[in-house]
């Protein structure tokens, strides 16, 4: 088998490796020196060199949350019609497909009052100050 010949690409490759190992021991903005010890640890000044914060919550206790069952009644039906009707439907589409046409404009009429209720429940007006964030 004949010797390869190095070509053009080789070279740039080889300035490339020469660059890369040059910048590697540079130091960083901050004015650390990156060294690898080769450990795995990081550098000082690289992505995990902070101070640990202290935890202030130690003697928190969380209030309790309210039972399941205490929402507004109104909401939770109108949440079944406008989730609840289009699964109604297309189990009806699959199972029962012989539906009268009744109940099919029931469901429809269902899920269209719920729908319309939950959006009529929306905020008119946004706060564009607020990000929504909470504590």
């Amino acid at each position: 088998m004949s010797e390869r010949e190095p070509s053009q690409d080789d070279a740039v490759w080889q300035d490339l490796v020469a660059r890369l190992e040059s910048t590697e021991s540079a130091p960083d903005p901050q004015g650390h020196q990156a060294q690898d010890s080769g450990t795995g640890a990081a550098a000082p000044g690289g992505p995990r060199d902070y101070l640990e914060a202290e935890d202030d919550d130690a003697g928190y206790v969380p209030p309790e949350p309210a039972p399941l069952g205490t929402g507004d009644p109104l909401v939770v039906l109108a949440w079944c019609g406008a989730a609840g009707a289009p699964l109604a439907l297309l189990l009806m589409a699959i199972f029962w497909r012989s539906a009268p046409f009744a109940v099919i404009i029931g469901m429809v009429v269902l899920f269209v009052a719920g729908a319309a209720y939950l959006v009529s429940r929306l905020p008119g007006e946004r706060d564009h100050g607020d990000d929504g964030a909470q504590v």
